[in-house]
Order: structure tokens, then C-alpha cells, then sequence
């Protein structure tokens, strides 16, 4: 046998060897009278998938209009930051990374940033101008970014990339969902 074939022989009598003493022993603690503790393989470490549907009112367990109290018991919070500017204002950012901001302690609007987030009506990252009109008729393209009304909510979604004097070939660069008391970005 070669050099790496006895290497690797070896290699799989030693891990055969921990696999049998380990089922030995996982056998052992099975016939104990104490309850055994769940293997760290047993536990689940992974965390709750990002959410992916944003709208018609939040984004995973988020809801808009939840005061500070309430957001954080999602679980969804990693931190606030209320700057003040303008007035009454703040910023989170959520542990999945996305972030959005408040008004004198409410959650005013959603922004999920780069995640695979789409509208209940499949508007995205990459939707063009004329999927947003079909799925909004509401659309109103503004100067830095456009918005329609969430259907049948007191919400409304904005869509960056999809501006006045946009290219022909322009689409969505990131979504967002706000409410009315919103005053706190442009």
C-alpha cells in the first residue's frame, strides 16, 4: 500500500473506532436512571430563516406601528438608535441585518435591504418599471424614489431605482414599507 493509502487506511480505522466508542457510550448513558442532556448534535444552533415577504403591514414578526416595547419582543431587534434627526426620529437595524426607522418610539418603516424580499403581489430587487405599474396601479414616480399604496392597508411601499428621469431600462434597487407617520426619511 502507497503512502497515502496507508494514511487514509488509517484514518478510517480511527474514525470507525470513535464512531463504535461513541455509540457504546451514547448506549451506556441510555441505560442509565438519569436523564440524559441532548448531544450538542441534537441541539439546533441555526437560526429562524430571514423573512421574505414584506408587506402588506410587516416583515417577519415587525409589524408597522408597534411601539419600542413590542418590537423588541419579536426578537427580531438587535438595536435601536434614536438620533433625533429631525425631531422624534431613530433608526434600528434588525439582527437579520435589514433595518428601517422610527418616529417618537414607533416602528414607521421597513426596509429589509439586500434579502430576497418581495411583495405579497411578487414585486422585488430587479422587478422593472412596468411589473411595479401592473402590480400598483397607484405608482407615483417621485424624484429619488417612487411609492404606491399597499392594497387595502393604511401602508405604502417604496421602490428605489424607479425615480423621474430614470433610465429605460431601470429597476426596483431596493424595497421599503412605511406608514403615514413615515416623516423621518426623504
Amino acid at each position: 500500500m502507497d503512502e497515502i493509502g496507508g494514511k487514509t487506511m488509517r484514518f478510517h480505522r480511527a474514525t470507525l473506532t470513535f464512531a463504535l466508542l461513541g455509540t457504546a457510550f451514547t448506549g451506556a448513558i441510555a441505560c442509565s436512571d438519569e436523564p440524559a442532556a441532548p448531544s450538542p448534535a441534537a441541539v439546533s444552533t441555526t437560526a429562524s430563516p430571514a423573512p421574505t415577504v414584506l408587506g402588506p403591514l410587516g416583515f417577519g414578526k415587525l409589524r408597522l406601528g408597534m411601539n419600542r416595547t413590542e418590537a423588541e419582543a419579536t426578537g427580531e431587534i438587535a438595536a435601536f438608535d434614536d438620533t433625533n434627526d429631525p425631531p422624534g426620529c431613530g433608526r434600528y437595524t434588525a439582527r437579520a441585518g435589514w433595518q428601517g426607522f422610527t418616529n417618537n418610539g414607533e416602528i414607521v418603516a421597513i426596509m429589509p435591504g439586500k434579502l430576497p424580499a418581495r411583495t405579497p403581489e411578487g414585486i422585488g430587487v430587479g422587478s422593472t418599471v412596468d411589473e411595479v405599474r401592473a402590480a400598483y396601479p397607484t405608482l407615483e414616480i417621485g424624484y429619488n424614489w417612487s411609492s404606491a399604496a399597499v392594497p387595502d392597508h393604511g401602508a405604502h411601499y417604496g421602490f428605489l431605482g424607479i425615480y423621474r428621469n430614470m433610465p429605460a431600462d431601470a429597476k426596483v434597487t431596493q424595497l421599503l414599507l412605511y406608514n403615514d407617520r413615515d416623516t423621518c426619511h426623504n
